[in-house]
């Protein structure tokens, strides 16, 4: 799983979620407030507080209705005391800059990949490597189970992880078939250039990947710099890129995780009434994700192969082949993702 500063606007289909891939609503209609739930207290819309959020979801994406969406339920909820300023498409940098800004207090907050998430706290992408649960119900369960410590860690980091969840379920797109760990020295394959967990994943094969911002992917795949792409297949027709593959993989074994975060900053400026309504909008903004991703990844893939796009489906010893280098691969990052106990815990709170 998953940047030089971005400074131009991402194209409107567009939008990420790599193997670390983003953290972004596939919804397009009003978050639902709980049955008869009453406006929570807040201050009138003379005062209002509103929020500097980026997000590298494009303006005119399912993912920004669903974040207008979100915005529309907060300033519903708190009687228009709070209303965010979402920054789309990547205008206000890539996660890396976005981080930055949020730490300066020039943003109050960020819609991020689990890549933005691990540069607030690196251990975050254990969640992600592969061969780390068996189905998406593991990844839920470990993130319950594990949600408070977490919390706490970007807390200490000077964050608010107001929310965060499942983005999908990568796979591995060519220009070729790819059926086992060796084929992928003969490829050339994209790697984010703040991803930790998929160099170690090449490396491990001799292969060797390229590293890009994510607005230099769809020239490079245009000109044949790369020719591979882990991500989710939402997020592939979404980027745009889909057109440029011949096969797609059978699911990897991983899963991309995301979050809605603030600076504590912000977080702590909004009256405890107001974090209240905040954070339970925003779950519910969250809790649409898992209805709708798996749903969003399936026409992905119908419409992938309706334009000829080839699935790989693996043979059992091929699939052993994959899951031994996945253990290979968690080894190799143990002490760079997070520490072996940590890791270990992880994996034993999802299976």
């Amino acid at each position: 799983m998953i940047r030089p500063v971005m400074r131009r606007t991402l194209p409107r289909s567009a939008f990420v979620f790599v193997l670390g891939t983003a953290f972004a609503a596939a919804v397009g209609a009003q978050v639902p407030a709980a049955p008869g739930t009453p406006p929570a207290p807040g201050t009138p819309a003379a005062t209002e507080r509103v929020l500097s959020v980026a997000t590298l979801a494009p303006t005119g994406s399912t993912w920004m209705r669903g974040l207008n969406a979100l915005n529309r339920e907060l300033r519903r909820r708190t009687n228009n005391a709070i209303s965010l300023r979402i920054y789309a498409g990547g205008v206000q940098g890539d996660e890396s800059e976005v981080i930055r800004k949020m730490r300066q207090g020039r943003l109050d907050g960020a819609v991020l990949t689990g890549i933005g998430l691990g540069q607030i706290h690196r251990p975050t992408l254990a969640f992600m490597l592969p061969g780390m649960f068996r189905n998406q119900t593991g990844l839920d369960r470990a993130r319950a189970a594990l949600v408070g410590e977490v919390s706490q860690q970007f807390h200490t980091a000077g964050f608010e992880l107001a929310a965060w969840g499942e983005s999908g379920s990568p796979r591995l797109f060519s220009q070729r078939e790819i059926r086992t760990p060796t084929d992928l020295r003969q490829v050339h394959p994209w790697v984010w250039r703040e991803d930790v967990i998929l160099p170690q994943m090449f490396e491990e094969e001799g292969a060797s990947g390229v590293r890009l911002s994510l607005p230099e992917v769809l020239s490079a795949l245009q000109t044949h710099r790369i020719d591979t792409v882990i991500a989710p297949p939402v997020a592939t027709v979404a980027l745009q890129w889909s057109a440029h593959f011949t096969h797609m993989s059978e699911g990897a074994n991983s899963f991309g995780v995301g979050g809605f975060v603030f600076s504590r900053q912000a977080w702590d400026s909004l009256p405890a009434p107001q974090q209240a309504v905040t954070r339970e909008v925003i779950n519910q903004f969250q809790s649409l994700i898992g209805r709708n991703i798996a749903r969003d990844d399936l026409a992905a893939i119908s419409s992938m192969a309706g334009r000829g796009v080839t699935a790989v489906s693996y043979t059992e010893a091929e699939r052993a082949q994959w899951a031994a280098m996945f253990t290979r691969m968690r080894a190799r990052l143990v002490g760079v993702v997070s520490d072996a106990a940590w890791m270990d815990r992880v994996r034993t709170a999802g299976n």
